[in-house]
């Protein structure tokens, strides 16, 4: 990946395709921002998981985690607000050289989530940048001792357990057809080696 993004402390020497964004999508607690600092350390890539833009808002309101909280839905205008405002910096602030790696949860059933993901695609048509969005899917009960982490709980992350079928058998996770596209499950696999194959799979892209 590009060079000057340098590794971190123990990261592997990889081949260089150039700058990229990764793009991790899927329901809570399929490994997203693990799997992304992986990919960080592995390049240098600079992590940019839904939380980094959530946790302003969700640290004063007290979010606990759990569906039952009475978040307010206003609350969402101003988490968006956050959200444009670092994707502006990605697109017109930050060095060209620079590769990212950014989460989200997408519903198929909201048009502002197809919105974003084209926005972040049109980030990476920007900056020159290859853009790789990677579909994680994962098993319920990898998924329930996930979310008892007491790393979830510190980010104010989802820690409910009692959503976990309603996600697996209900929720659509939005799916959009790209060429550079990867699905890959995370229940068996650790996240190193998870990172690796969605490096290795950028590589090959631009190879």
């Amino acid at each position: 990946m590009a060079r000057d993004n340098q590794p971190h402390d123990g990261a592997a020497s990889e081949p260089d395709p150039g700058s990229f964004i990764v793009y991790l999508i899927g329901i809570p607690a399929v490994g997203k921002y693990t799997i992304a600092k992986e990919i960080g350390r592995l390049t240098g890539a600079r992590v940019v998981d839904s939380q980094l833009i959530n946790l302003p808002v969700f640290s004063v309101i007290g979010y606990d985690g759990k569906d039952s909280f009475p978040f307010p839905a206003e609350a969402w205008q101003h988490i968006e607000k956050i959200r444009r405002a670092v994707l502006t910096v990605i697109e017109d602030l930050c060095p060209p050289d620079y590769s990212f790696v950014l989460t989200n949860v997408l519903d198929a059933s909201k048009p502002g989530d197809e919105a974003l993901f084209r926005r972040i695609e049109q980030v990476a048509r920007s900056r020159g940048a290859l853009f790789v969005p990677v579909w994680l899917t994962c098993d319920a009960d990898v998924l329930r001792e996930r979310k008892s982490s007491p790393e979830r709980r510190e980010r104010f992350k989802d820690t409910d357990v009692t959503n976990i079928t309603r996600y697996l058998e209900e929720f659509e996770v939005l799916r959009v057809p790209h060429a550079n596209a990867l699905v890959l499950d995370t229940s068996d696999e650790d996240p190193e080696t998870i990172a690796r194959l969605i490096v290795d799979h950028a590589r090959n892209v631009t190879g």
